[in-house]
């Protein structure tokens, strides 16, 4: 969300006196503009991964994110509760977050909590404690929350590379500014109105071997199953493994809709080929 819009909206919740919920789990997790050209070079990853990319991506990829401020930091009336989670920037299994709020609200919270949850583990809690505190400090925690995000940068833009190469015609898709997620619209052309088109396609990716999260368990409205939307997460399977299931998915689109991708070429065909059960290679859907 644009600082534009933020301001709008603080601005709106003073005018109504509202108080804001600012949940934010990927605010630390903002990531520059997509830059693709065609000069590549060979980069290795802080995951240990090789790939391809761009000399001009990899700067991007590097260069230190200013963040967009956070409600939180221009709230002057005391409006704004703050939710933030270790679980996206630290390990997704520590279940633990932070809430940043007026005093008199978080006393009613900690009731709460020892009355539901009775408070996240105390294991989560020891072992981020002792590492921001005793190990990290606040250097080493910028230290990592850079490279998270040139990391995911990285990814993200070779995803998209790898996307605009397979998917071009298939799918409408915007490149994310945040988190490890790449929302697609599937484009099933003379198929759209078929309700049974958006099953298929599922039930053909995991015959294919792809996996990604269909839209429906995200709606707030009651999308259905035919609604034509899937969530692919970047952040988890090797950068290698990007481009053939994202051919297999062009492939399985197709064989839907009878479209084929608007930058199809013979080699782009010939990498079409549905994987024998001992080479799945998923976009997982996980975080």
């Amino acid at each position: 969300m644009s600082l534009v819009r933020r301001k709008a909206i603080y601005a709106v919740a003073q005018k109504h006196n509202l108080a804001i919920i600012e949940d934010d789990p990927y605010y630390f997790l903002q990531l520059p503009e997509f830059v693709a050209t065609s000069a590549t070079s060979t980069a290795a990853a802080a995951d240990g991964t090789t790939s391809t990319t761009t000399n001009a991506s990899a700067a991007v990829c590097n260069r230190p994110q200013i963040l967009v401020p956070s409600l939180l930091s221009m709230d002057i009336d005391g409006r704004v509760i703050r939710l933030d989670s270790f679980s996206k920037i630290l390990a997704p299994n520590l279940r633990c977050g932070w809430i940043t709020a007026p005093r008199y609200i978080l006393d009613k919270i900690q009731i709460l909590n020892e009355t539901t949850t009775l408070q996240p583990s105390g294991v989560s809690q020891g072992l981020i404690s002792k590492m921001l505190n005793d190990v990290w400090g606040m250097d080493g925690w910028n230290a990592h929350l850079q490279e998270l995000r040139s990391v995911y940068t990285r990814r993200r833009n070779i995803f998209i590379q790898m996307v605009e190469k397979h998917l071009a015609g298939l799918v409408e898709y915007s490149v994310p500014m945040a988190g490890m997620f790449v929302w697609m619209k599937i484009n099933f052309g003379a198929a759209a109105a078929d309700q049974t088109a958006m099953p298929r396609l599922l039930d053909a990716m995991k015959k294919c071997g792809v996996m990604m999260a269909p839209g429906m368990p995200f709606s707030s409205n009651g999308l259905s199953p035919s609604d034509h939307y899937l969530r692919a997460a970047f952040a988890l399977v090797d950068v290698d493994m990007f481009e053939p299931a994202l051919a297999r998915l062009a492939q399985a689109i197709t064989g839907i809709s009878g479209r084929v991708p608007a930058a199809s070429s013979d080699a782009v065909k010939a990498s079409l080929i549905v994987p024998t059960s001992t080479s799945l290679a998923a976009v997982n859907s996980s975080g």
